[in-house]
């Protein structure tokens, strides 16, 4: 009878969300974020997309409309957590309108990352850097690495670096001439000399995460490498959500995602402030009939 019980109790730490440890594994216990608040940019009328905040909080890059016109790099200097005052496009970033620049990110060194069609695809290395120096990149110059995927069709779409500069978290997507990739899955690159190398435990690490049934893109790492923020839309819907893994250590995979409720239409590209307290993303609002999209942000709960 003593042997029945047990069995009944570790059947129900099972069903309870891992809300008992089983064989040493801990509750799994995922961030919260509360308090949805609209972020204004003053001197700044577009749409707001993709945005990065800067490891100090001082800076939050963004671009504007994802349209295949006209995409180009903008920054804004900090007032306070949901203001922030225009300072205009980045100089030496922003290609001819035909070609996107956009999705930035930078390292405590101010080695500032972005993706550009601008030579793509005669070269596929379309994820280029160069130091952020009061508003502008003077050099810029295409990452090198083995992270690509060199066919037809492949693109990194989207990319963080870490705030060490070591660790490139990117994004491998394949479109076949429509408006959303047929394939998108996050991957991890090493720093090592000039180049990034692709983890050999890439695959392991975000086993949980990639899954064939979803696209998987624009990835955050928080500072301490235990928690991943990442977009998913099930292929064929269009509906996208922002998402959590998490981990115990750096050298554990990440855990099976969790989505972050937020209300709205294309709710996407979460970036996580250094002590994890803020989560800015875009999402798109109808206003006077008009699409529009502007840059939002929770608090920790």
């Amino acid at each position: 009878m003593k042997n029945k019980y047990c069995r009944i109790i570790l059947f129900l730490c099972v069903i309870i969300s891992y809300g008992c440890p089983i064989n040493g594994a801990p509750h799994i216990e995922y961030p919260e974020f509360v308090n949805e608040t609209q972020v204004i940019i003053n001197g700044y009328d577009l749409d707001a997309m993709e945005p990065f905040i800067t490891k100090d909080g001082s800076i939050l890059f963004f671009n504007s409309l994802n349209d295949e016109v006209d995409t180009s790099l903008y920054y804004a200097t900090m007032a306070d957590a949901t203001h922030f005052n225009s300072q205009g496009k980045i100089s030496g970033v922003n290609g001819t309108p035909s070609h996107l620049d956009a999705v930035a990110s930078m390292d405590t060194s101010n080695t500032f990352y972005f993706i550009s069609t601008r030579n793509y695809p005669a070269v596929f290395e379309n994820l280029q850097s160069g130091t952020f120096n009061n508003g502008t990149v003077p050099l810029v110059q295409p990452v090198t690495g083995d992270f690509y995927i060199y066919s037809p069709n492949w693109i990194i779409m989207d990319a963080e670096i870490s705030g060490d500069g070591n660790h490139l978290y990117y994004v491998n997507a394949r479109y076949d001439g429509q408006q959303w990739p047929e394939e998108a899955m996050l991957g991890i690159a090493e720093k090592q000399a000039l180049v990034f190398i692709k983890s050999t435990l890439s695959a392991e690490i975000f086993k949980n995460v990639n899954n064939p049934a979803y696209l998987v893109y624009a990835p955050c790492v928080s500072a301490d490498g235990k928690e991943v923020y990442f977009t998913r839309s099930k292929k064929g819907t269009g509906i996208t959500q922002i998402c959590v893994a998490v981990r115990s250590d750096t050298t554990a995979s990440f855990s099976r995602p969790k989505v972050i409720t937020i209300s709205g239409e294309k709710v996407e590209a979460p970036s996580l402030t250094a002590d994890g307290s803020r989560l800015y993303y875009h999402k798109r609002i109808t206003i006077n009939a008009e699409e529009e999209y502007h840059i939002y942000t929770m608090e920790r709960k």
